[in-house]
């Protein structure tokens, strides 16, 4: 039996939504690791570093996830040839 493959647009969404997020979880690494403006030092010796840590990725990731999206409509070719090749 063969597999309906997920519609194009699907496929476009998800793919540039990933690449956002994890765009996002590098910079917030980059951030904590860094210790940009004692950032980093403050999460970390928190007493809810898990929390801390999940609230931090997760609106880093969900803001470049779409940042990323938009981007990506954005600069979409509006040639339906072009399209095609997307």
């Amino acid at each position: 039996m063969k597999r309906a493959k997920m519609p194009k647009l699907i496929q476009f969404v998800l793919k540039n939504s990933l690449i956002g997020m994890v765009i996002g979880w590098v910079i917030a690494c980059g951030v904590v690791y860094f210790d940009l403006n004692g950032f980093g030092s403050l999460v970390l010796h928190s007493r809810h570093v898990v929390t801390a840590l999940f609230i931090m990725f997760f609106s880093f990731g969900i803001t470049f996830a779409f940042a990323y999206l938009t981007t990506a409509v954005l600069l979409l070719p509006t040639d339906k040839d072009d399209f095609d090749r997307v």
